[in-house]
């Protein structure tokens, strides 16, 4: 399936959904900044046992090299179980 193009600059959101833990949001916040943004995530939906939240990001990607390089570094966070 072809993916469809998309004209840079623009404002992604991301949906991230992971462990309730510190730990995840550290590493999600140093996955961002890796990558050279200063975005944090925002903490948004918590599962009713608290073990999963819902974070949201949304910055200004230039290139889809930037996405794909960012979608990469939040996938493979530890905690994390999907993104969107």
């Amino acid at each position: 399936m072809k993916r469809p193009e998309l004209e840079f600059p623009l404002h992604w959101e991301y949906k991230i959904i992971a462990t309730c833990a510190d730990a995840t949001f550290d590493a999600l916040s140093s996955a961002i900044a890796a990558q050279g943004f200063t975005e944090k995530p925002r903490a948004s939906n918590v599962s009713r046992n608290g073990t999963y939240v819902t974070y949201t990001v949304r910055m200004l990607l230039h290139s889809q090299e930037q996405l794909d390089g960012l979608s990469q570094a939040l996938a493979s966070c530890d905690g994390v179980k999907y993104l969107l």
